[in-house]
């Protein structure tokens, strides 16, 4: 294979946003995610509790690219006329989201309407930076207008991972409303795992300056996993949406 018959088709920069269902969403399940769990776990049994708190709701993963598209430059092999190889790197926004929290609550009733709430909490910190490659085929519609169609791959690493913990004492009156004490701890350091994600990108490309600059709008269905997360399908979908600007240098020659 002579490496010259491949030549940079085009420069990218995208930015994706995910829907993806949370892991390690309240303060007993975390303990797999950090670098010294036993530590951690032996604390958390220290606590008393009769509530316990979750976030069970999706994470918004942004994600930026800077990407080159390749094809192959040779008349003997058909496909590569229809395809082009896409691959760059990555790196997600910060990911800043509450995990939970764990802890004692009671109420009295008389001579005054007290509440009291004891509570140890956690908010979450990730950002992920890693490499993307894809295949990806064009259909014209018009002149300016083409759909776009791919399978794309990314894994990333978390170089960001931390959990900020604090301790809340609130008392309730209802004559003065709600006292709260917060009290910080240091952050717990959480593993710089690996995460993967498979996607089929469907977009539509549109022309807006000589055939060399185009924008594109995508929807993505897909998947993400890592080894955190359940072995589960339907809890590892990852859906989103997308925008690119795709430079062609070589298209007006």
């Amino acid at each position: 294979v002579n490496a010259q018959e491949w030549k940079i088709k085009s420069y990218n920069v995208g930015y994706r946003i995910f829907e993806v269902n949370a892991v390690g969403n309240n303060p007993t399940t975390i303990a797999p995610l950090l670098k010294e769990p036993a530590d951690y776990q032996s604390y958390l049994t220290s606590i008393p509790y009769n509530s316990l708190y979750g976030n069970p709701g999706v994470v918004p993963l942004h994600t930026l690219y800077i990407n080159t598209e390749w094809q192959k430059d040779n008349p003997l092999l058909r496909f590569w006329k229809k395809y082009t190889l896409q691959t760059g790197l990555l790196l997600t926004t910060r990911i800043r989201q509450d995990a939970g929290a764990i802890g004692t609550e009671s109420h009295l009733s008389s001579p005054d309407t007290l509440q009291h709430r004891n509570m140890y909490s956690l908010t979450k910190n990730q950002q992920f930076m890693g490499v993307n490659a894809g295949v990806n085929r064009r259909f014209a519609i018009s002149k300016k207008l083409r759909f776009v169609i791919g399978l794309h791959a990314q894994g990333s690493l978390a170089i960001v991972h931390h959990y900020q913990q604090r301790w809340d004492s609130s008392t309730y009156t209802p004559s003065g409303g709600w006292h709260t004490k917060t009290t910080h701890l240091p952050n717990l350091k959480g593993k710089n795992f690996f995460q993967w994600q498979l996607m089929v990108p469907l977009g539509l490309e549109y022309a807006f300056l000589k055939e060399q600059v185009f924008i594109r709008f995508e929807v993505d269905a897909g998947v993400v996993g890592s080894r955190y997360r359940p072995k589960d399908f339907v809890a590892n979908e990852a859906h989103g949406a997308g925008i690119w600007l795709v430079y062609k240098p070589n298209a007006s020659r």
